[in-house]
């Protein structure tokens, strides 16, 4: 007990640490704001804790329509412009120790850009695959034990993606329409969830995920492009019930990210940035007790930002969730907010 309350102390001490330093380094309000139209990394990585050698496994379809031209919080009446991300993303997670698991993230990427101007239309496309993220992930308290479940997570997020992608025309595309950023960032993580007492199928959660960003030193060839730091914060709540023999779970959460602006060669760039708030109703089907399908939508509560950008219409995430595990583990809610 001595010992698991130091181990406890001194990952507490390292997160907060680690945090609070790249924080004041990196983050002076600039974040990557073309991640609203791109990959969908950073709020997708993380499992629920699982006891040791379990092998968690999910493949997820996410489409991100953004069809909303904005200016700051004024919707302009366009209708000139669409861009739709679609997204293949493949997760693991194995548990290593009771106390510790790792969790890699893969995508698959494919965006188009139309634009219309005097009856005649722009329209380009990419494909390709896209940046990892790879975790680790510090069990603090698990829920199979107690009424809470308390993980860190800190990793970094790789560049497999291409992002040197050119046109018809042999120009290379703006960074928001390549496959990969191009530079190493990383990814903090941290999640806490807590059982009803009264009611143990229902849970609340908080999640939590910074992304500090490095730069793409070779930018269009010869600049560099700083995609900066964002902040993602999800509160949720969730239940399960039983129809017939099928069991459903359903949950509702609100999730907030801040975005500042981009930059090219450590100057500002126009027309990034800005703050968004969504509702996520999600439901989930349990086929088995280690096999689940999960649809989530996303639909946008408040948006600002800077200058004029497109801005999320509507986005909706469908996967399929398995586990593999030499013991069977209880859980009251898979479906992680």
């Amino acid at each position: 007990m001595y010992y698991r309350r130091l181990y406890i102390k001194y990952i507490f001490k390292y997160f907060l640490i680690i945090s609070l330093l790249l924080a004041w380094l990196r983050f002076p309000g600039y974040s990557q704001t073309c991640c609203s139209g791109g990959v969908p990394l950073s709020g997708n990585v993380g499992f629920e804790s699982a006891v040791k050698g379990t092998l968690q496994i999910e493949m997820s379809y996410d489409l991100n329509f953004l069809a909303t031209l904005k200016t700051g919080t004024e919707t302009l009446e366009d209708g000139s412009r669409q861009r739709i991300t679609q997204s293949v993303l493949l997760k693991t997670g194995y548990s290593i120790r009771p106390w510790l698991a790792i969790d890699a993230l893969f995508s698959y990427v494919k965006q188009s850009r139309k634009v219309s101007f005097d009856d005649q239309i722009n329209q380009v496309g990419t494909s390709g695959l896209g940046d990892a993220v790879l975790i680790a992930k510090f069990v603090i308290s698990r829920m199979s034990e107690n009424v809470t479940e308390l993980q860190l997570g800190v990793g970094p997020k790789l560049p497999l993606g291409r992002s040197d992608l050119s046109n018809k025309q042999n120009i290379t595309l703006n960074a928001d329409l390549q496959p990969g950023s191009g530079s190493w960032d990383l990814i903090n993580w941290a999640y806490y969830a807590r059982q009803f007492t009264k009611r143990p199928t229902m849970v609340a959660s908080a999640r939590i995920v910074g992304r500090f960003n490095g730069e793409n030193e070779d930018y269009l060839g010869v600049q560099t492009y700083g995609f900066g730091n964002s902040i993602q914060i999800y509160l949720g709540l969730g239940d399960q019930v039983t129809i017939g023999r099928t069991l459903i779970s359903y949950a509702l959460s609100i999730g907030a990210r801040n975005a500042g602006v981009d930059r090219v060669n450590g100057r500002e760039l126009e027309n990034t940035g800005g703050r968004w708030i969504h509702v996520l109703p999600a439901f989930s089907w349990h086929l088995f007790p280690n096999s689940i399908i999960h649809i989530v939508p996303e639909l946008p509560l408040y948006s600002y930002v800077g200058g004029t950008q497109l801005t999320p219409s509507f986005r909706m995430q469908i996967g399929y969730y398995h586990s593999l595990s030499k013991k069977s583990e209880h859980k009251s809610n898979r479906l992680q907010l």
